[in-house]
C-alpha cells in the first residue's frame, strides 16, 4: 500500500521535466517544426526558458513548417 504514492509521486514529477537546458541549446526552427507538428506552439515557454539567446521568429518559421505537414483527423 505504501508503494502506490511513491510511485505515483515519481510518475507526477517526471512528467515536469518536460523541457531540458538541451533546448535552448537546440536549433529554434527545428523545435518549432517538431512543435508545428504535434500542434502545440510553445514559443513563449521556450522564449522565458532560454532568454535572450532564442530566436523566436526562427522557431516561429519551424512551426509553420512543421504545422503544414501536420497530420489531417480523419474524421
Amino acid at each position: 500500500m505504501r508503494l502506490f504514492p511513491a510511485v505515483m509521486l515519481l510518475m507526477l514529477a517526471s512528467g515536469c521535466a518536460g523541457m531540458g537546458a538541451s533546448d535552448c541549446a537546440a536549433d529554434p526552427f527545428q523545435l518549432g517544426e517538431r512543435d508545428g507538428v504535434l500542434g502545440s506552439n510553445e514559443v513563449e515557454r521556450h522564449a522565458a526558458r532560454c532568454g535572450a539567446t532564442f530566436d523566436a521568429g526562427r522557431y516561429r518559421e519551424g512551426y509553420a513548417e512543421g504545422f503544414s505537414r501536420r497530420p489531417r483527423p480523419l474524421w
